[in-house]
């Protein structure tokens, strides 16, 4: 599937487009992150291309590396499938102490995909069934759409698994689901964060599926500000394809999803030094 959407490609295009946003001055929050926070980019995580459980091996390797480190990692897919490895790797180091807040359109749980249990439609299932991750503290916000299946949703419920849908967020509005969604996910340490593309509304996100009747990009930048300024371990942001994407829109958007990640962070850092 990388090869033919180029998701692998993403992280090296918002890197690029990194270079456009300076410092990462956010005016709706008077924040300067470079004020705040130590920046660095830990490079590419090595790939094997032509063995999936060798590069989920690294990746969890790698992610081990920066956890251990205290620092809070933002990681760019790929597809979803690199968001297990990750956590797994999170999951070892806290086992038990916290949450995982998944942004997406579709669930994601299936038991398999094409036989392969670690293909990109199958990460939440293998993440609740994690002996370091308690299923009620994992929420999924954003849930909409037909690409989805009876069988996932009851598993979903089966596990006691934390279901908000767009129609959720219109009826009770976006603040209160933040909310309830960070304090559903709220462990001993806190949460880990994964946003799939498509609970953007493809109207806003053309370098990725094509699902409709998803978050703007402002709800989504406000609602990934308002949970990084709280106890936030780690974001990955995944499904860009650089390949349909249109005048880079995607990409950028997934670049301004991490700086409004940061920008949450160092809202943290600030608070932390005025108190």
């Amino acid at each position: 599937w990388g090869s033919y959407s180029a998701g692998e490609q993403a992280p090296k295009a918002c890197r690029n487009a990194s270079l456009r946003y300076g410092t990462g001055y956010v005016p709706e929050y008077d924040i300067d992150i470079a004020q705040h926070l130590r920046l660095g980019d830990f490079g590419d995580l090595p790939v094997a291309p032509t063995d999936a459980l060798k590069t989920a091996a690294s990746f969890e390797s790698e992610a081990s590396v920066l956890f251990n480190s205290n620092a809070v990692p933002i990681f760019f897919g790929g597809d979803h499938s690199v968001s297990y490895p990750v956590v797994k790797a999170l999951s070892e180091i806290r086992p038990g102490r916290f949450g995982v807040i998944q942004f997406d359109a579709h669930l994601d749980n299936s038991d398999d995909f094409g036989a392969d249990p670690f293909a990109r439609c199958c990460p939440l299932r293998r993440i609740t069934e994690l002996p370091g991750i308690d299923p009620q503290k994992v929420v999924q916000v954003g849930i909409h759409g037909p690409r989805n299946s009876p069988s996932q949703m009851q598993f979903a419920r089966d596990n006691g698994v934390n279901i908000f849908t767009s129609s959720d967020i219109k009826r009770q509005g976006l603040a209160s689901i933040i909310d309830q969604a960070s304090t559903l996910a709220h462990g001993v340490d806190g949460y880990y964060i994964t946003i799939c593309s498509d609970v953007i509304d493809h109207a806003f996100n053309p370098g990725g599926p094509l699902d409709f009747g998803g978050l703007t990009a402002g709800e989504m930048l406000e609602s990934l500000y308002r949970l990084a300024s709280g106890p936030m371990l780690g974001l990955d942001i995944v499904e860009v394809y650089p390949r349909s994407d249109v005048n880079d829109a995607s990409i950028h958007l997934a670049t301004w999803l991490a700086i409004y990640g940061l920008a949450g962070l160092a809202e943290r850092a600030r608070s932390r030094t005025q108190q």
